[in-house]
């Protein structure tokens, strides 16, 4: 009876000490990180302006952020199409005026990032002003690293927040500023 409950212990302690090492082994593979929701939830709410309709655009006055790749001031070629549409939006709606406002992800240092916010959000006005809008009813600002989307610093989450973000209005810009 001594030998078997001693062998019983015996094999409990190895079968323990076995499923311990397999945890730490365990520990060692690797696993994909969660991905941030806010990441998924601005992409699907990008896709879905992306493909709205002019007339729903001028009706809804949401429209999506264009994302940026890293230290580029070039919009993007998927975005040409949005802006020509945004631009034909503001042709036929005279009392609509366009906010754009630039934003980069974390890295480079503020001054740098202030500038490339700017620079990316003065390049959308450009090509808006080069489709007939008129100047005077586009604003530009540059937030740099200051508002970011998401705290996620993958490359997806610096993705997401290098974006220029559009917002129409029907105010005057004397009600505004």
């Amino acid at each position: 009876m001594k030998l078997r409950t001693v062998l019983l212990f015996i094999c409990s302690v190895a079968l323990f000490a076995c499923s311990s090492a397999q945890k730490e082994e365990d520990a060692d593979i690797p696993r994909p990180a969660k991905r941030d929701p806010i990441i998924e939830e601005q992409a699907k709410k990008n896709q879905k302006l992306y493909n709205q309709s002019e007339a729903r655009m001028a009706k809804t006055l949401r429209l999506p952020a264009i994302t940026y790749e890293f230290d580029s001031i070039r919009p993007p070629d998927y975005a040409y199409p949005f802006l020509d549409k945004v631009a034909n939006v503001m042709n036929s709606h005279p009392s609509l005026h366009l906010i754009v406002e630039g934003h980069t992800d974390v890295l480079g240092s503020k001054e740098y990032n202030y500038w490339l916010g700017a620079s990316r959000a003065a390049a959308m006005k450009a090509y808006l002003v080069s489709r007939g809008v008129n100047a005077e009813r586009i604003r530009i600002h540059s937030h740099g690293k200051d508002r970011p989307l998401t705290l996620d610093n993958s490359s997806d989450g610096r993705r997401t927040n290098r974006r220029v973000e559009f917002s129409f209005t029907t105010r005057t810009w004397n009600a505004i500023y």
